[in-house]
């Protein structure tokens, strides 16, 4: 068996390969997929454009009123559901005796 007589391709491109890949990457035109692309990721010189802050809606006394009630009515909810709770187990407790 003859060895093979092709020298090894080098894994590095050799300079004058780097630059006409160089030149020809400068010579494309700009892809505007890459340019938003690296604008989200902030490669850009020209800032993001960004959204101004949303306003938040203005808050009308009567709905605060309610929405203060509704959770007043919630937590008494929760507070009637636990005593349920216990009062039924204590109720199973005395029938099981």
């Amino acid at each position: 068996m003859e060895p093979d007589q092709t020298p090894p391709r080098p894994s590095q491109p050799t300079d004058a390969e780097l630059s006409r890949i160089a030149r020809e990457a400068v010579r494309q035109p700009a892809d505007p997929r890459l340019d938003k692309q690296l604008e989200r990721m902030g490669l850009t010189d020209a800032p993001a454009p960004t959204a101004p802050p949303a306003a938040g809606p203005v808050a009308d006394p009567t709905v605060e009123a309610l929405e203060e009630r509704l959770r007043r009515v919630e937590s008494i909810v929760w507070v009637v559901v636990a005593a349920v709770g216990i009062l039924a187990a204590a109720v199973v407790v005395l029938l099981l005796r």
